[in-house]
């Protein structure tokens, strides 16, 4: 009798215990699960087990930087300085990524911005600097993405062995057909998220493998006042002239065959009144 309750009491606690597994865990999760095990039973796939180990502390040249300037200065003239850009951009194995030039009543302005390789971008910045003749505003800002960057990598790599692990169990085909489709969909999760951090460390990359240099270019000129009034040349007025009289001329003419019933039932009017009167002078006379 003792034995029987000690096994019950056993049997209830193991049940137990597996519930709670079964509901904290996920059903793409639990179809691995079922693969991995019916696979290691039939002396297949063994389940692999992962380590993680702390990323040493990077160099300080080996660290990310992704660098960013903004200099505004005045010029002699716009166009040549522009130009003058432009050659240093070719020394330097940098290009321009976007230029806007506006002008207003009292100076010409160019927003240029430059991208150049993280070598070159001191030199660049200081070859640019000295095509000003007064120089109103110069920063330079760094944003260290070093520790982003290893995360995603880690990240990244830790994806592709559990997406790897579970191709592999996939492929040996010895589960059920609801464990494969789950654990096809979890092989679909864990890719789109591979994808997405694959586009992150691009980004990443471009920004730290090239420095970006926002340029603000301006010359002053003489204020010059906007005219307000626009008066039109006398030849351009009887131009506009004979064109209004031809297109008046003709929706006349048009006004008139719209309307012919009335202009007809007036003129049959007219001519009956003037019937009429004649015909009431001649009684007068008689």
């Amino acid at each position: 009798m003792k034995n029987f309750l000690v096994i019950t009491l056993s049997t209830l606690f193991l049940f137990g215990s597996c519930s709670h597994n079964s509901n904290s865990a996920s059903n793409s999760e639990q179809a691995i699960n079922n693969l991995d095990a019916t696979s290691s039973q039939s002396g297949g796939f063994t389940k692999t087990e992962y380590s993680s180990t702390a990323s040493p502390i990077p160099s300080v040249e080996s660290r990310k930087l992704i660098w960013t300037a903004n200099l505004t200065f005045q010029v002699k003239d716009v166009q040549k300085s522009s130009s003058a850009v432009q050659q240093l951009c070719d020394k330097n194995d940098a290009f321009i990524a976007d230029m806007q030039m506006t002008t207003t009543n009292y100076r010409i302005s160019n927003t240029i911005t430059l991208r150049v390789p993280n070598k070159k971008f001191n030199s660049l910045l200081e070859s640019v600097k000295g095509q000003s003749i007064f120089l109103d505003e110069a920063s330079v800002n760094s944003n260290d993405v070093t520790e982003e960057y290893i995360d995603i990598e880690s990240r990244l790599k830790t994806k592709r062995e559990v997406r790897d692990r579970y191709i592999q169990i996939l492929n040996t085909k010895t589960g059920t057909v609801k464990d494969i489709i789950e654990a096809e969909e979890a092989i679909r999760v864990i890719t789109e998220e591979i994808e997405a951090k694959e586009g992150r460390l691009r980004y990443l990359q471009d920004q730290v493998s090239l420095s970006t240099i926002t340029l603000e270019i301006y010359q002053k000129v003489d204020y010059v006042t906007e005219p307000t009034i626009y008066e039109k040349p006398f030849t351009e007025e009887i131009s506009e002239s004979f064109s209004s009289g031809w297109s008046f001329i003709q929706q006349f003419f048009l006004a008139l065959i719209t309307v012919w019933p009335l202009l007809l039932f007036i003129i049959a009017i007219v001519i009956w009144q003037r019937k009429r009167i004649k015909r009431i002078i001649q009684l007068i006379r008689e």
